[in-house]
């Protein structure tokens, strides 16, 4: 068994039935910035990260150098049983290390029984209000829109509860997000909470190495 699928058991484990139990972080929305996650740096990169996504099934292509991105693929498959679509298609580009943290994240999706993400994008070469690049420049970041459940679809523009933080009577959308962020991969985690910007979408992104 592979270093990474060893990790999800334990995430898994450690999450327990997480789509009928409370998130143990208490009512306060997260903040939108962690330097404390740590997850994603134990992410490996490039030839390395290819050898896993072949090892866990994952298909990709490899695509042409793009922006910032280190080790670009296009992801043609579902990762670890959820499908990621963008504009009504089966669509991600990404860094070869996010597409690695979706599958780390797929434990708290699949025990929400979500089967697909609809996403505005993860590869895009822009920059920051502030100047800085953006994670999505060097493909480390995904903007989720909507979740497809078992039974229903929600989207985050109208079904996340603006200041309703991780209360276990929370709506849905948000304690996937709590629990998201409770996995410590993911460096950036911005809600409709953080800014007007995010009111449509939660961004995820991961830290570069």
């Amino acid at each position: 068994m592979t270093a990474s699928c060893r990790l999800a058991l334990v995430l898994l484990f450690a999450l327990g039935c997480a789509h009928e139990g409370a998130f143990g972080g208490g009512p306060q929305t997260p903040a939108a910035y962690d330097p404390s996650a740590r997850q994603s740096l134990r992410i490996p990169g490039g030839e390395r990260c290819l050898s896993l996504l072949n090892q866990l099934g994952i298909k990709y292509e490899r695509i042409a150098t793009r922006g910032r991105m280190n080790t670009p693929v296009k992801v043609t498959g579902d990762i670890a049983g959820i499908r990621y679509v963008s504009e009504g298609r089966p669509s991600l580009i990404c860094d070869c290390r996010l597409a690695l943290a979706l599958h780390w994240s797929a434990p708290v999706l699949s025990a929400w029984h979500i089967s697909e993400i609809e996403h505005y994008g993860a590869y895009v070469n822009r920059g920051t209000r502030g100047g800085r690049p953006s994670l999505h420049a060097q493909g480390l970041a995904l903007d989720a829109a909507r979740f497809k459940f078992s039974r229903m679809s929600q989207s985050v523009s109208e079904d996340f509860g603006r200041g309703a933080g991780c209360w276990p009577e929370a709506p849905v959308l948000n304690r996937v997000v709590c629990q998201l962020r409770g996995l410590g991969l993911f460096r950036e985690l911005i809600t409709p909470d953080h800014d007007a910007d995010h009111h449509d979408h939660v961004h995820l992104a991961i830290a570069p190495l």
